[in-house]
């Protein structure tokens, strides 16, 4: 597959190319080698089934009934990383606690820690024991219950989606330590991203700053990380005022 890559140079300049590999995270891995820091890949996944005729009407009929069966019932699907969004308090307490007081699997929690694109994790040198015990839970569906909050069903469906992106991380080639490696880059890199569109903001003169901020937070939300508050010295709009 053909991936299309956006980086930043060490004099902030936006740059683009493009490489080829199996799927997403093996392109960042495969940058990360040569020293490119992407902040964005851009392309589709490869599907895992071939694409004859045959196999394509059974795929469709496949997601049709599961798109009848869905509907009146929790959403329990993968989801790829973004920020988690419903009741503060309840999401809050979740980050406080590390989750324990959702995720039974001690993968899960370890996976969790990365749901959100851009926010702060502190690394953790993984051991041994850590490392068979993730081998050993990757394989196990997370434990969904019925009736639970949709913001820990949410957090359920993105590490789903961490676990498939780790299985494939392995079927390539990868190991546990090395897709953790992965993990700590990309959120240090989605990290001091943002803090780089902050710096851009409050560097533009300040007839362009909503310009600039309007255009860092379009980037930002395209990247599924938190978006900049409004700078000081810059009004609401009269719709925005109404929509709170």
């Amino acid at each position: 597959m053909k991936y299309r890559y956006l980086y930043q140079t060490k004099d902030n300049e936006n740059k683009e190319g493009w490489i080829n590999a199996k799927s997403r995270e093996n392109a960042y891995a495969e940058l990360r080698k040569a020293g490119i820091r992407p902040y964005r890949v851009i392309g589709d996944d490869p599907l895992n089934w071939k694409p004859y005729a045959a196999g394509a009407a059974i795929v469709l009929l496949a997601t049709a009934l599961a798109a009848v069966l869905l509907v009146g019932r929790e959403d329990r699907r993968p989801h790829p990383r973004a920020q988690l969004v419903g009741d503060r308090a309840v999401i809050d307490a979740g980050v406080y606690s590390g989750w324990t007081n959702v995720l039974s699997s001690a993968l899960d929690r370890q996976l969790a820690r990365y749901a959100q694109p851009g926010r702060y994790v502190e690394p953790e040198e993984l051991t041994e024991a850590d490392c068979a015990a993730f081998t050993a839970e990757l394989d196990v569906s997370v434990a969904y219950v019925a009736g639970e909050p949709p913001e820990h069903r949410m957090l359920k469906n993105i590490v789903a989606k961490m676990r498939e992106d780790m299985r494939a991380y392995i079927a390539d080639g990868g190991d546990v330590v090395g897709y953790f490696d992965f993990l700590d880059e990309r959120q240090s890199q989605e990290r001091e991203f943002r803090e780089k569109a902050l710096d851009t903001v409050y560097r533009a003169p300040e007839s362009l700053r909503e310009r600039a901020w309007l255009g860092v937070n379009a980037r930002l939300k395209d990247m599924g990380i938190e978006p900049l508050s409004r700078p000081t010295g810059i009004q609401e709009l009269p719709e925005e005022k109404e929509q709170q």
